[in-house]
């Protein structure tokens, strides 16, 4: 096969050659577009964004609007970011517009919308890329999320690319970790939002949680572009996203266990492997019992590539003599392993200054976790199972509290509920399989803009660290007498503050980048490249700044503007200065940016002429230097590394230096390099450059990367258990709270739109209906005829009249929803009705063929503690066994309970006289109960659901002990994890249902309803609608979709008063309590992000005199 394989690349080209070569007359009839959208003006330019919209949502394909759609935004990023200058292409020689998308770049962006990787080399402009594939997919209306590695580059990219989405029309936002829901809410809801993973995903995990759908912030997940795909989907994927809340505080035994580990001797599993090798020979590596004798003259041992530190026989003598216990594995003592395990691990596998730092935060000393593949500081996220305790107790500083796990995520599942993704990286080829094998994502080469002429030496091989870093400084010395600006990366903040002590006692003057210095980090990064600059820094991975020969003359620019006192916010009218940016009008903001930009632009040229010559006399030097400290467990960070040269046809070199002391030789290439070195006759001092050699350092990566894989793909196939619950449970949530899920509203929306332009052609004649199209009355009266036909709901026709297309569609959609959420939440209540009987029947049936295994008795005090009422087993059908006497008996305690709750909903349902509560068309109006409905399902299953989490936690803790019984581990955990859901699922059918049968709801009248009333008993002809309609009641017009309607003051005060007053509790089936109100400063409980006293606090504060109060009872 490889020689066939040789052939056919021969002959035809690599595949990724085939997929490249299909993609360049596409880019031709793009780029033969650009004398068409050169002669439209802004405003055109808009109008034409507006015409593709509507022939997307006409039923044209994506595929078919591509190429207009990337011509309009190369247009209008010529003239948004290039000012519409026109430059000179040194390489062809041509006049090209500036700023202007290169040919490769709109490449680029065509992969990304057939939903693959782009593999861009550093430098080719991945964030211009990023915006045609955006705005494109953004025409759908539904939401485009682009994502990065960290705030600085969500914000930069979203207020750069935004300007050039501004003016074909589009909105561009970005989320910050700082921003509160209200922020966050108006975010998503633009046509493109910038944003990291973990903020994307809390946010998905916070709206799970919510249990007002007004409060949820994200649209539907649509599409995402992953910038540094690699990082996100590969390095990150290892970390799940957890939010947790407060847990039981063992502080003082987190201190226990630490001081009993720091008395403790341990041994590395690889150096006990060569004592035995040194005493036994080779051979007795294969003797197990040996293995344990010799593990047994310590107390732990560490496996350093598993992460992990065990006790040994003798490490738990000591600990139980040391906390005075007789057994440590008694239940009694259970938690003492995990607690012991987690201080070893924190004294012996996390180093300070490598994983973490100590940072002096506002409570005092608090531990930090530094990226592994970033080098940035981790402000706010906390490892979890007790690591961070242990950490934190090493080091002597305050042990925060526990936390339990409220809900989670991995990255991978997360992303797979896009309905497409596609990424960008510089190095994605080393992990192609496994982007097809979890993401199913190919991996496709874009060529460079201009031939890559970086040179990348071999490897130079030393035998010790010291002998490496000396010869590092060296090299420094050597190459910065020549001018050349040099790139040194190292692998920890440790290593890169060692160097740079290195480098001050030879006197030579450089930056240092890392987690501790991070503030400087975009000034450092676009100055690393002026003519004699050192930089020393921690991984290159997302730092969001080219590195320029000469320097950045933006950067400068910038700097020599605030130099001057002068910012963006001096270009607003003066009204604006000083609001936040979001609540500043889209249009005036843009103008002030474009201002403000063209003024830096207009700077940077002063700078341009020195900056030219500089970059001159760096290329004849040879460019950019770059070396290597070490080599990176991952084969990708070093070409991240390398790639930071040679940028856009520049020269440059790179040369990695490394020493049989380094962690990944000396974890997976130790003893056989040692000896390849050897046989090449390794002097001290002396390097050995081999391709040998550099072969075996792969070799080592490989292991690595297949480690890491391994590591990913375990921790994946547990978590698809908890997803396939997850998705369950949000589902149904989901439903619970809004009526359906958000691709079923934009389902309802397009029916609704369809069904809107219909009616206003055949009765308006009209031919050419947009969104902006009025509502005439006649249309308006059949519309609310065909709503209230088709879907039971009630829509007054004055409230279409006169609204525009757009308006009318949302109207529409949203009473729609609001009727298909009142009969969901009531089918939902009696499914869960049968699931209670059934699993009553389940467990007191013992056999159904033999009638006399069937408990009567106990069926009928299940029913009694459930559903609050009395059931003789005498009157019990019974028939002679078999599955049909089963079913019998099922529906006729089903019957009897469905009546029951008839009953409880029509008492729930009535004004204070009694009556039955109606909508304006004479239906029931039944909207208290569907609120008693929602809110009691959502309060029961978020708990269990929280507990269940706790539950899995505890299986998987203890799951590795089913392969002693020859089980597969996995298998196992799925079996025990559904049978635990199965049963969570019952919990929740069971407590919802008997809380609906025990509580006791009582709404006071409200004046103003007691004067209608009394009004209406004189004058019948009175009509009014009743605050009890709940879903049933028409909602306003709303601008965005997926807005709810916002609910009268009655219903906000039921749903409210709900809230703080309903706690199921699960032995008596319900329990009323007030609720502690926060204070005035702190989030607001009906979870809308903002402060209590700007919310809530005066209407709380006013008692339980307002209209539409509730009183409950248990």
């Amino acid at each position: 096969m490889p020689l066939l394989d040789t052939v056919l690349r021969f002959f035809i080209g690599s595949r990724n050659e085939r997929l490249v070569k299909a993609l360049w007359p596409t880019v031709n009839r793009i780029l033969d577009l650009f004398p068409k959208t050169n002669a439209l003006s802004d405003a055109e330019l808009k109008d034409y964004t507006a015409r593709l919209k509507e022939r997307r949502r006409d039923g044209e394909s994506l595929e078919d609007l591509l190429v207009e759609a990337f011509a309009l935004v190369r247009e209008a990023s010529w003239r948004v970011l290039g000012n519409r200058q026109m430059v000179k292409d040194p390489v062809s020689g041509e006049t090209i517009p500036y700023k202007a998308h290169f040919p490769v770049q709109l490449m680029g962006g065509i992969v990304l919308h057939q939903g693959k990787i782009a593999e861009m080399v550093t430098g080719e402009g991945k964030t211009f890329v990023a915006t045609p594939a955006a705005f494109l997919n953004a025409l759908d209306g539904r939401g485009v999320h682009v994502v990065t590695v960290n705030d600085y580059l969500a914000r930069r990219d979203a207020e750069e690319q935004g300007r050039v989405l501004a003016l074909l029309g589009m909105s561009c936002g970005y989320i910050l970790t700082d921003m509160d829901n209200e922020e966050r809410r108006e975010m998503y809801a633009r046509d493109i939002t910038y944003g990291t993973n973990n903020e994307f995903g809390f946010d998905y995990l916070r709206d799970n949680m919510k249990v007002d759908p007004r409060t949820q912030v994200q649209r539907e997940l649509h599409y995402a572009i992953i910038d540094e795909v690699d990082s996100i989907l590969i390095d990150e994927a290892r970390t799940p996203l957890i939010i947790s809340g407060a847990a039981e505080d063992n502080a003082a035994k987190y201190a226990k266990a630490d001081e009993i580990a720091k008395t403790l001797k341990g041994i590395d599993s690889e150096k006990l492997k060569d004592i035995i090798v040194t005493k036994h020979g080779k051979a007795a590596l294969q003797d197990k019992q040996l293995y344990l004798d010799e593990l047994n003259h310590y107390d732990f041992e560490v496996k350093e590539k598993e992460s992990q530190a065990l006790l040994t026989e003798r490490g738990v003598s000591k600990v139980e003599k040391a906390l005075g216990v007789k057994h440590l594995y008694d239940g009694v003592h259970m938690e003492w392993p995990h607690l012991m395990e987690q201080a070893l691990r924190a004294n012996n596998l996390f180093k300070l200054d490598k994983e973490y730092v100590v940072h002096e935060g506002e409570d005092g000393p608090e531990i930090v976790i530094v990226d592994e593949f970033t080098g940035r500081l981790q402000h706010g996220r906390r490892w979890s199972d007790g690591l961070h305790q242990a950490v934190e107790a090493k080091h002597g500083i305050r042990v925060r509290a526990e936390s339990q796990t409220l809900a989670t995520i991995t990255l991978q599942n997360y992303f797979k509920l896009y309905n497409k993704i596609s990424g960008m990286t510089g190095s994605a080829m080393t992990e192609a399989a496994e982007f097809e094998k979890i993401y199913k994502l190919d991996v496709v080469a874009i060529p460079t803009n201009r031939p890559l002429i970086r040179a990348d030496n071999e490897d130079l091989i030393y035998g010790t660290a010291d002998e490496k870093w000396a010869a590092i400084c060296e090299e420094i010395e050597k190459v910065h007498k020549t001018g050349r600006p040099i790139l040194v990366g190292t692998t920890s903040v440790e290593k890169s503050e060692h160097l740079s002590r290195l480098l001050n006692a030879r006197g030579l003057k450089h930056n240092t980048l890392n987690a501790k210095f991070h503030a400087r980090e975009a000034e450092i990064v676009a100055q690393a490249g002026r003519k004699g600059q050192i930089t020393v820094s921690t991984n290159m991975a997302g730092r969001g700044t080219d590195i320029l020969l000469g320097g950045n003359p933006k950067f400068m620019a910038l700097q020599a503007l605030r130099a001057e006192g002068k910012k963006l916010e001096d270009f607003l009218p003066e009204e604006f200065r000083g609001v936040e940016g979001w609540r500043i009008p889209r249009d005036t903001l843009f103008a002030a940016e474009l201002a403000w930009d063209r003024a830096v632009d207009e700077k940077a040229r002063e700078f341009r002429p020195a900056i030219d010559a500089e970059h001159e006399e760096i290329v004849k030097l040879g460019g950019l230097q770059v070396i290597g400290t070490e080599r990176h467990e991952s084969r990708r960070i070093d070409n991240q590394l390398r790639g930071r040269c040679g940028r856009q046809g520049d020269p440059g070199s790179s040369q990695f230096f490394i020493s049989l002391d380094d962690d990944l030789m000396r974890m997976f290439a130790g003893p056989r390099m040692k000896g390849i070195m050897q046989k090449l006759g390794l002097k001290d001092g002396q390097p050995i450059q081999a391709r040998m050699v550099s072969k075996s350092v792969e070799r080592a990566q490989k292991k690595v990367e297949q480690r890491n894989f391994d590591i990913r793909k375990n921790l994946i196939e547990y978590d698809d258990v908890n997803n396939g619950q997850r998705k369950a449970v949000y589902k149904k949530r989901q439903i619970v709270l809004a009526g359906m899920h958000r691709a079923d509203f934009l389902a309802l929306q397009t029916a609704a739109r369809k069904k809107v332009v219909e009616v206003v052609k055949e009765l308006d004649k009209v031919s050419d209906v947009s969104d902006q199209t009025r509502i005439s009355a006649i249309v308006a009266n059949k519309l609310a005829h065909w709503a209230d036909e088709e879907h039971e709901a009630e829509i007054p026709d004055d409230a279409l009249r006169e609204q525009t297309v757009e308006e009318a569609v949302l109207r529409l959609a949203h009473t729609i929803r609001g009727k298909v959420h009142a009969d969901r939440l009531r089918e939902d209540l009696l499914d869960r009705i049968y699931n209670v009987i059934a699993a009553s029947m389940q467990r007191n049936i013992k056999d159904p063929e033999r009638h006399d295994t069937w408990n009567f008795v106990e069926i009928a005090a299940d029913y009694r503690r459930v559903f609050n009422a009395e059931v003789d087993p005498k009157d019990m059908p019974r028939g002679m066994g078999g599955p049909e006497a089963v079913t019998k008996l099922q529906t006729w305690l089903y019957d009897r309970a469905v009546k029951l709750y008839e009953e409880r909903e029509r008492r729930i349902c009535s004004d204070p006289t009694g009556a039955a509560l109606k909508t304006p068309a004479g239906r029931p109006a039944t909207g208290r109960m569907r609120q008693l409905e929602r809110y009691l399902v959502l309060q029961s299953l978020d708990q269990h659901w929280k507990d269940h989490l706790k539950n899995l936690e505890i299986i998987k803790g203890s799951i590795h002990w089913e392969s002693y019984a020859q089980k597969d581990p996995k298998d196992a955990y799925k079996k025990k994890g559904h049978e635990a859901f199965e049963a969570m699922l019952d919990s929740v059918d069971h407590e919802v249902v008997s809380t609906i049968f025990r509580i006791e709801v009582q709404f006071e009248e409200a004046p103003q309803v007691r004067e209608v009333r009394q009004a209406q008993a004189l004058h019948p002809a009175v009509t009014t609608t009743t605050s009890g309609g709940g879903a049933e009641m028409a909602p306003p017009a709303m601008p965005a979709e997926p807005e709810m309607p916002k609910p009268s003051e009655a219903q906000e005060q039921t749903r409210r008063q709900m809230q703080q007053a309903v706690q199921p509790s699960r032995d008596t089936g319900f329990m009323a309590h007030k609720k502690k109100l926060p204070g005035p400063n702190d989030p607001c409980h009906c979870g809308s992000g903002k402060k209590y006293k700007k919310c809530h606090m005066a209407s709380d504060q006013a008692g339980s005199g307002q209209p539409g109060a509730t009183t409950l009872r248990g």
